[in-house]
């Protein structure tokens, strides 16, 4: 079979894409929790279904090579429009979507079976094509936007998915206009003029690249999910002690650089080890749980709380002095101290410590902040001292 031979075209771009969709509904069990990647697959095995049943033509029925075909490449751009979508937790307007589908598959019918027209079925399938890539081409404007506000990291996939979402929604409006603007004449799927040729090979390459993008954006968010479990700590869901000295060295060094106030807390659950015997693992997990829920509702957005190591916690309290910082861990004491009586109760001791223009390392300040903590140990416990 030539290669320039469109049928060569079509049938690459069909085993490329619909192995691609395979590979999305195979990945490991922890993809199952991407949000969008089952449409994705669902559109990659209706784009691969759909250049088969083109290379189908002359051989199996109208009605298949046509109407089903049709029918599969507009599903297919649809699926990856809604994966997108639900990829980034965007909302689709589903019914101007739903009526648009409606009316282009009735035209796509009719030019099939009534009027027997290339044009008319052009015009109807690349142009639903076109609207609804333009509708997916949002999807990754908005998603830009919003990490650019947000300033979150930017990763590779969601330019190179975007770039490739829009060179498909460019080839698929230059072939609507093409058709709205001139006869179709030798302009079939399966014609070899160079147009046809160049239409083919450009759907080709766009769609396999597009599905290549797809993978990237799964690909990075399994990343993601594991960089989170990382810096996550399983049981109480606050950071881990990974995350929270890599905030804590962050914070740091702002206050070095600018001179900014930076207060730390080290939390310690009074006779915790007591309580685990007492009561049973279980019973002490709940009460660590119930005591960073607690934490948490008192603390601002930008404060962080993580968790060192069994019943040590630690609070970076950004642009807080140690006073401020001291009034807040005082109504920390007393919220503790007040707990419901559904669990056993327990107290929290509270080690309260400030950046100073002298510490040479975080470790200065962890120091103080610890010394701080045995203080309050030592002074009976429930209670909170700064240092």
């Amino acid at each position: 079979m030539p290669i320039y031979n469109p049928k060569t075209f079509l049938l690459i771009a069909s085993l490329l894409t619909g192995l691609m969709g395979c590979v999305l509904l195979l990945m490991p069990a922890t993809s199952r929790r991407i949000p969008g990647i089952q449409y994705w697959a669902a559109g990659s095995l209706m784009a691969a279904m759909a250049g088969v049943l083109i290379l189908l033509r002359d051989i199996a029925p109208v009605w298949l090579t046509f109407t089903v075909e049709n029918t599969a490449v507009m599903l297919a751009f649809s699926f990856f429009m809604l994966g997108s979508a639900k990829h980034w937790g965007q909302t689709c307007h589903l019914k101007p979507w739903l009526a648009l589908f409606v009316v282009a598959w009735c035209v796509q019918l009719y030019c099939t079976y009534g009027l027997d027209s290339l044009r008319g079925r052009y015009i109807s399938v690349a142009g639903f094509v076109f609207a609804t890539g333009l509708m997916h081409t949002q999807v990754f404007v908005r998603e830009i936007r919003r990490r650019h506000v947000q300033r979150e990291s930017r990763a590779l996939g969601i330019y190179f998915t975007g770039f490739w979402v829009a060179f498909s929604t460019l080839i698929f409006g230059v072939r609507w206009l093409h058709a709205v603007a001139l006869p179709q004449t030798g302009q079939g799927m399966l014609d070899t003029t160079l147009l046809q040729m160049l239409y083919i090979s450009s759907y080709v390459f766009g769609i396999v690249m597009m599905n290549i993008g797809f993978q990237l954006l799964a690909a990075e968010s399994i990343r993601g999910e594991f960089e989170k479990l990382a810096m996550t700590d399983a049981l109480t869901g606050v950071h881990s002690r990974r995350a929270v000295v890599s905030a804590a060295h962050a914070c740091f060094e702002r206050s070095q650089r600018h001179a900014r106030s930076f207060a730390l807390m080290m939390l310690d659950l009074d006779h915790f080890k007591s309580l685990n015997d007492q009561f049973g693992h279980q019973i002490g997990d709940q009460v660590l749980q119930a005591f960073c829920r607690r934490i948490e509702t008192s603390l601002r957005r930008e404060d962080v709380l993580g968790r060192l190591g069994g019943e040590e916690f630690v609070v970076l309290m950004p642009d807080k002095n140690a006073e401020q910082a001291t009034q807040i861990a005082n109504s920390l004491v007393n919220i503790q101290a007040a707990a419901d009586a559904q669990l056993p109760s327990t107290t929290v001791s509270i080690g309260v410590s400030e950046w100073r223009p002298g510490d040479a390392s975080l470790e200065d300040l962890l120091a103080r902040a610890d010394r701080a903590l045995y203080a309050a140990k030592a002074s009976g416990r429930n209670c909170a001292i700064m240092a």
